[in-house]
């Protein structure tokens, strides 16, 4: 077991009176009173995902992902993000027509102009106003603000509807996850890419970097992340929320050199082993037919 591991609690074997984790996100197991403690990732003794509980605060506020979050973006990460929002979208080309596309959590708004000027239409959706400013701006016509599973907008149908990096930040996945399912025409595609909890070489090489496990959430983080996955538990999330056909495959997405190698040499390790190790992953997965 690796370091890492050590830090995830069994939700089956979380001691001490009253001390049970809030329920599964994706299955609903394990629940009751629990008394108040810092947040600490817990894996599901049901469908084996991991999440944190309690959910920290800061991925319940919009400010966490205001004008210091998009910086970065900026400039000198826009070639690189702008040729990896290519590679993505010809991934989705491959498998539907160009048509109506929703990108959810659309950030800036890069990947949405990009898919626009390839001859897509497209809406997006944003939890911070911020970034659904900055992609007005970029797209020069309004971006929604708000919460795709909760909020009767958007309705759709799409063709596609994406998912890049978002489904890790959420509360409550599964709800999110069928909010898209109910805005797909039948047998519309999804496409949802999260970090892979498997990706067992970045984390030694941040190990031996850092002289510390890789941890999946530190308190003042740049962007929690919730909710962790693997690629067997994003099938069972995604089946579980009415999808089928489900294919996973490497979401190559690294922008520094340094990942990229580490990352380059997961995807032959991933081949030779027959295992998704790449530091993320990307599912395709249909909306049922009628």
């Amino acid at each position: 077991m690796s370091d890492s591991a050590r830090t995830i609690v069994d939700a089956a074997d979380r001691p001490g009176a009253g001390v049970t984790v809030r329920p599964c996100p994706i299955c609903g197991a394990g629940s009751g009173a629990r008394r108040a403690v810092a947040p600490r990732p817990v894996r599901c003794s049901g469908c084996g995902v991991v999440y944190l509980d309690p959910v920290p605060a800061e991925a319940r506020q919009p400010e966490t992902y205001g004008a210091g979050y998009y910086e970065p973006w900026q400039e000198r990460e826009e070639r690189l993000r702008r040729r990896l929002w290519r590679r993505r979208l010809r991934q989705v080309a491959a498998r539907s027509a160009t048509g109506a596309l929703l990108d959810v959590g659309c950030g800036d708004g890069l990947f949405l102009r990009v898919a626009r000027d390839a001859g897509w239409r497209v809406e997006g959706i944003e939890f911070s106003p911020e970034g659904a400013r900055r992609a007005s701006e970029r797209l020069d016509r309004p971006v929604a603000v708000g919460d795709l599973a909760a909020d009767r907008i958007l309705r759709g149908p799409f063709h596609v509807v994406t998912l890049w990096h978002v489904l890790e930040h959420v509360e409550t996945p599964l709800a999110l996850l069928e909010g898209a399912r109910t805005r797909l025409h039948p047998g519309g595609l999804l496409a949802v890419a999260v970090p892979n909890l498997d990706n067992l070489p970045m984390r030694l090489a941040y190990r031996l970097a850092r002289g510390r496990p890789l941890p999946l959430y530190e308190p003042g983080g740049r962007e929690p992340h919730v909710t962790h996955f693997t690629p067997a538990s994003l099938t069972t999330a995604l089946g579980r929320a009415g999808f089928g056909s489900v294919e996973i495959t490497a979401d190559r997405c690294a922008l520094t050199v340094p990942k990229r190698f580490i990352d380059a040499a997961a995807a032959l390790l991933s081949r030779l082993c027959g295992r998704l190790l790449t530091d993320a992953i990307v599912a395709f997965a249909r909306a049922p037919l009628p």
